[in-house]
């Protein structure tokens, strides 16, 4: 039988992350004017974005929490806080994971997703939060685990944003807790990209155009959505990191790579072949 998530800890799955007081701070980014325009992530995440990745499932979504409690296991029972789902979106892997026995908590800037994850029926249930992943609201030392899934990460114009992102990873972290990062595969996303693409989604005609930028190093896709006067287009922007760049991210931030997986399989990560780039990073216990 597989142990509960966390059981070495706590058996009571309805453990929070703590609270800070009023002069603990949070964080040392703040948002401002510059940081807080409407960029295009903050409209796209809707109902829209559902209706075009309905492949996005529960199915799915199972299997790689599967990998995950496997592997983060004894990490995750060293916060008072659980694991954190940084980007949660609609919470699928947030209630498969809360089952394992420790809490969860997921964190996501769209509230249109943290809508149909609050609806989602789980006991016992995560708990939701709505956040920008540069300042992450909870206090140091607050979670064991960490896990940032399907290449939700790179969204903003600034690469230091990204730094700032693992950074607060890194801040929320109890000493010898891990992070697992999941992105796509930069070497097989470039050799495959598609620049053109038509297809019918619940009905509807979606054309999509991708394009490289090596200035930036950002992949951009323009999907459209209808015909017409109805005719709605959204835009993506990634940051394409390879495996050296995003090794150097946590890094920097304290915590030490020690695995670098091709999918939620457990394979090794090849440049070449693997689908996924997944890495795990743990914070000294020293630090």
């Amino acid at each position: 039988m597989q142990r509960p998530l966390g059981a070495d800890v706590d058996s009571c799955p309805h453990r929070r992350p703590p609270t800070r007081s009023a002069d603990e701070p949070v964080s040392s980014f703040r948002l401002n004017a510059e940081t807080e325009r409407d960029p295009w992530y903050a409209s796209w995440f809707g109902e829209e974005y559902l209706a075009l990745y309905p492949d996005r499932d529960d199915v799915e979504a199972a299997r790689q929490a599967q990998f995950v409690v496997g592997l983060l296991r004894p990490y995750v029972a060293k916060g008072p806080g659980g694991l954190l789902d940084l980007a949660c979106g609609t919470g699928r892997h947030a209630v498969i994971l809360t089952r394992a026995g420790a809490p969860v908590t997921g964190v996501d800037l769209s509230a249109p997703l943290l809508a149909r994850a609050k609806a989602r029926r789980a006991e016992p249930a995560p708990r939701f939060v709505r956040a920008d992943m540069r300042r992450i609201p909870f206090a140091d030392r607050s979670f064991g685990g960490v896990v940032n899934f399907f290449t939700s990460f790179g969204y903003f114009d600034d690469p230091a944003d990204d730094g700032r992102v693992v950074a607060e990873v890194a801040r929320v972290l109890v000493p010898g807790g891990a992070f697992l990062s999941d992105v796509f595969n930069a070497a097989r996303v470039l050799a495959t990209l598609v620049s053109r693409e038509e297809k019918t989604v619940a009905g509807e005609r979606v054309a999509i155009r991708r394009s490289w930028d090596e200035a930036t190093r950002t992949v951009a896709k323009e999907i459209t959505m209808g015909t017409g006067s109805g005719a709605r287009t959204f835009r993506e922007r990634v940051r394409v990191y390879g495996r050296v760049e995003l090794e150097a991210l946590p890094r920097r931030a304290g915590l030490v790579v020690s695995a670098a997986f091709g999918d939620f399989d457990g394979s090794p990560f090849d440049p070449r072949r693997s689908p996924r780039l997944i890495l795990l990073a743990v914070a000294g216990a020293g630090r």
